[in-house]
């Protein structure tokens, strides 16, 4: 028997998909000027990627934007990490936005260790009004240009 999605499922997907996709090349633009306007050093990268998880809530959709940087004289990489996603639950859309770093010495302001600098949970809602929040969030992180100037890193 082929896996069909009832209708009143898929009238969500289209506009959840899209706007994730949206707002995924928003943040990739956004960090993309990060990486260019600050030195993170030799070997280091940016990844950004949109990964679908499962999780006990129910699934997951996220947009993950990850700079990798090795401190200096260290062989361990560290990240600091843009994060927001929609979970679908039985009750509802939750979304949340996270801005980390997970440092394996100290940088900047900060010691070693992971360090959440933002985070917003907010949910359950309907569709509607979790994409509208999801399109808030991904905006809040991108006004987070100070982040890496907090870690140490230097302008190009």
């Amino acid at each position: 028997m082929p896996n069909v999605t009832p209708a009143h499922e898929a009238e969500g997907t289209a506009p959840l998909l899209t706007t994730v996709n949206r707002l995924h090349k928003q943040l990739d633009d956004f960090t993309t000027e990060l990486y260019v306007a600050y030195d993170f050093g030799d070997g280091s990268g940016l990844v950004p990627s949109l990964c679908v998880e499962e999780h006990p809530a129910g699934p997951e959709l996220r947009l993950r934007h990850r700079f990798a940087f090795f401190a200096e004289g260290d062989a361990d990489v560290s990240e600091l990490r843009f994060c927001a996603g929609v979970t679908v639950t039985p009750a509802g859309y939750v979304v949340e936005a996270v801005v980390d770093v997970d440092l394996e010495v100290p940088r900047g302001e900060y010691g070693a260790g992971v360090h959440t600098l933002y985070r917003e949970r907010v949910g359950p809602l309907s569709l509607t009004s979790a994409l509208s929040r999801l399109e808030e969030q991904v905006a809040a992180l991108c006004t987070r240009d100070e982040v890496p100037s907090r870690l140490g890193f230097a302008p190009r």
